[in-house]
């Protein structure tokens, strides 16, 4: 199973999603279920189409929660990949990062993208990888 990704099919929190130009934006695929899951996911961020970050520009990945569907409030994890000199490119496919979801997550999880650049070029997909156990 290494570097083999499981996911459900067509269920995604972003597909492809372009990536917000020096905003933040809500993740196109709105909540999923994420509660009852005992840690067995991580949450992924992978470029749906080549994807460009200019020199020191931030990709941030923050995941909120809501055991109401209704009112979210931001998880404690996050990630944020910051663009080395000369910037950074990915191909489609590539993944940008990872994030844990906790045992006890709420019912639903939703994600949050945002980027302090208005140079980022390229979409984004985020969806659940299930963890073999």
């Amino acid at each position: 199973m290494y570097k083999h990704t499981l996911r459900v099919n067509g269920e995604y929190l972003a597909k492809e999603q372009a990536l917000p130009a020096n905003i933040n934006v809500l993740g196109n695929g709105g909540a999923l279920k994420a509660g009852s899951m005992l840690g067995a996911v991580e949450v992924v961020i992978a470029a749906a189409e080549p994807v460009t970050l200019p020199q020191d520009s931030r990709l941030t990945l923050t995941l909120e929660g809501s055991d109401d569907g209704s009112t979210f409030t931001v998880l404690p994890v996050s990630y944020a990949l910051v663009a080395k000199t000369g910037g950074e490119s990915f191909a489609k496919g590539d993944e940008l990062g990872r994030l844990p979801i906790a045992s006890s997550a709420p019912k639903q999880v939703r994600c949050r993208i945002a980027t302090d650049n208005s140079g980022v070029q390229g979409k984004v997909d985020v969806f659940y990888d299930f963890l073999p156990r």
